[in-house]
């Protein structure tokens, strides 16, 4: 009996074609949450706020449909998959990056200002100077670049007796230092010390918590305990 030849073919995934309006309408979602990641990454007080006056209902519309589209892409070939896959990946070492580096960058507490502070003391002198200078002679761009020097984000200089410079605002929480322009008196000293939103660091100046509409009022027990600690003389 002559043998009979048998040849074996594994049958291979064929690349799909897909328009680009489909592949735009799959990866959309993802491209969704990337932009709302990298706002928060760049600017988180403003994304906080911007996410939560104007796009809440936007929120859990985007990510319910970034689950069910790539799931779905996941049963594809080609493209469509490989293109959702990047996508996701990209969204998951962004979103690692802002929990586990940006965040705490923006976290803050009543010791870090102090040492914030003590360091940049110059610099935030040269501010001050600048801020109360006659305005016909202040320049808007210089006295960002002095904000930006002190590592601050603002000032208000509406008091004439003292300054409130922001540090920092991460979510809806604000960290400032109120900054007199000549040491305070015993009465303005002692009107901050009842209170949790304010811890006196010298004559002069006074670090401040305004905490957002979700958050606590003042600095808590433990920043008390902690600056304390650090700076028992104040």
């Amino acid at each position: 009996m002559r043998g009979q030849k048998f040849s074996l073919y594994r049958e291979e995934n064929t690349e799909v074609l897909v328009s680009n309006w489909t592949i735009l309408g799959y990866t959309l979602p993802s491209i969704g949450i990337f932009v709302m990641l990298m706002a928060f990454i760049i600017e988180p007080y403003m994304a906080y706020w911007g996410t939560f006056i104007f796009a809440w209902w936007l929120v859990p519309i985007i990510i319910i449909s970034s689950i069910v589209l790539f799931i779905k892409a996941l049963k594809k070939n080609g493209i469509l998959k490989r293109t959702v896959l990047r996508l996701s990946l990209i969204n998951l070492l962004v979103f690692l990056f802002l929990i586990f580096v940006r965040m705490p960058i923006y976290n803050c507490d009543a010791v870090e200002m102090a040492k914030h502070y003590d360091k940049n003391t110059e610099k935030f002198d040269e501010l001050i100077t600048y801020a109360y200078s006659p305005s016909s002679i202040q320049n808007p761009h210089k006295l960002n670049r002095l904000l930006r020097k002190t590592g601050c984000i603002s000032i208000d200089t509406s008091d004439p007796n003292y300054c409130d410079i922001v540090y920092k605002c991460p979510w809806d929480d604000g960290y400032s230092y109120r900054i007199y322009l000549r040491p305070m008196t015993t009465d303005e000293y002692e009107t901050y010390l009842d209170k949790s939103q304010f811890i006196p660091h010298n004559d002069k100046v006074i670090m401040m918590f305004e905490g957002g509409v979700t958050g606590r009022i003042g600095f808590s027990y433990e920043q008390h305990h902690e600056y304390r600690k650090k700076y028992p003389t104040n």
